[in-house]
């Protein structure tokens, strides 16, 4: 089979490696629009229970990751300078984005693949030779917008401001940090990545946008605004930029996962919001289950994509709506910062649906006995 990759980056190259590891006669070419060795962006995580499910169909990718990775079970909980510092029960790995995807080209090569930097695809006429096309090209995917009408996607602008730094320290413990200043509200979501980098996504609401005046800011302006407020968390360090530029976050679905010979995964099927921070997991899953319905539906191309979409989409269903509460949380987070602390954390990791008490007891067990048996203990007390 003649498959086209449009993408290069975690999604793409994983499918790619699986599909040739699998049947090394697939005759598969990886587009990427980006020069070799330039990447967007700071750091990216991958969890504990990702990696697991990713090693089971190629161990060797995944050690090679977490030889490049950073490790840390602990993330503090920050509002208006108090904190709570939560141990969760299994590890996160961070790893530079530049590393994972030198990492996956570097295992793409051993399989005999090559990737086409700097080429972007621009017509449906550059694909017209190919009998499988996969679109793994990201939120802004060239393949989806070929054919708009047959992907149909559905498009909803949030109300908060984000921009994604960098700053060249290990910040120590990751964290999330919500703050009322300066005539807004805002949060420094951040966490090391190397170590001596940590990845800092800046976020205010709408309402802050305009009041605190950012709107009529520059970029500079805002960076030495964030600089300002977060000057504790980040101690002291400035703010490393990569097109940092402020912007609304745009949620980008499609009604159909795939349109005559073509397919989507990863950013370019769901755009998944860095508040629940599993967009390479994500992606990555996404190629690993397209490759087993290439796998199982040899030349079948309607048979491979159908298998895809049942392999794959009862559990992007559920990421899709967690994915929903969760920046829906963040659109309304200066109201939930009223809380007390412990209230406010509660909500914070009960908002999408996804952890209850039970669940709670495995995924932040010291919390769920400060807090949960604690609160329960207090009102037998009372």
């Amino acid at each position: 089979m003649k498959i086209a990759v449009v993408g290069g980056g975690p999604a793409g190259l994983f499918f790619a490696r699986l599909a040739r590891r699998q049947n090394p006669g697939h005759e598969i070419d990886i587009f990427e629009q980006n020069p070799a060795s330039a990447t967007y962006g700071f750091g990216v995580t991958l969890a504990g229970d990702a990696r697991n499910r990713l090693s089971k169909k190629d161990g060797e990718a995944v050690q090679r990751l977490e030889e490049r990775m950073i490790f840390n079970d602990e993330q503090a909980i920050i509002l208006n300078g108090e904190s709570w510092l939560l141990k969760y029960g299994g590890s996160g790995g961070a790893i530079a984005r530049l590393d994972l995807l030198e990492v996956m080209e570097g295992l793409c090569a051993e399989v005999g693949l090559s990737i086409n930097h700097e080429k972007r695809i621009e017509k449906p006429g550059d694909l017209e030779n190919y009998d499988l096309v996969v679109g793994a090209d990201g939120a802004n995917s060239v393949v989806r917008s070929l054919w708009e009408e047959g992907f149909s996607p559905q498009r909803r602008v949030l109300g908060n401001r984000f921009a994604w730094y960098g700053v060249g320290k290990a910040l120590q413990p990751n964290a999330l940090s919500f703050r009322m200043a300066e005539g807004g509200c805002f949060v420094a979501h951040y966490y090391a990545y190397a170590s001596d980098r940590s990845t800092v996504v800046a976020e205010c609401d709408a309402r802050t946008w305009t009041e605190a005046g950012l709107d009529r800011m520059s970029n500079a302006e805002r960076k030495a605004m964030f600089e300002r407020i977060f000057a504790e968390e980040l101690e002291g360090e400035t703010l490393l930029e990569n097109k940092s530029e402020w912007r609304q976050f745009q949620a980008v679905t499609v009604d159909n996962w795939h349109h005559g010979n073509a397919v989507l995964i990863g950013d370019a099927l769901r755009v998944a919001h860095f508040a629940i921070g599993s967009g390479t997991r994500l992606a990555m899953d996404d190629a690993l289950d397209l490759a087993d319905a290439l796998r199982e539906h040899g030349d079948d191309v309607p048979a491979i994509q159908a298998g895809y979409v049942q392999r794959r989409k009862p559990t992007r269903d559920l990421f899709t709506h967690a994915t929903v509460t969760s920046f829906e949380w963040y659109e309304e987070m200066r109201g939930h910062m009223k809380a007390e602390l412990g209230d406010f954390i509660y909500g914070f990791l009960t908002r999408t649906g996804r952890i209850n008490d039970e669940r709670m007891k495995r995924y932040v067990p010291d919390f769920h006995e400060k807090y949960i048996v604690g609160r329960a203990d207090k009102r037998k007390a009372g």
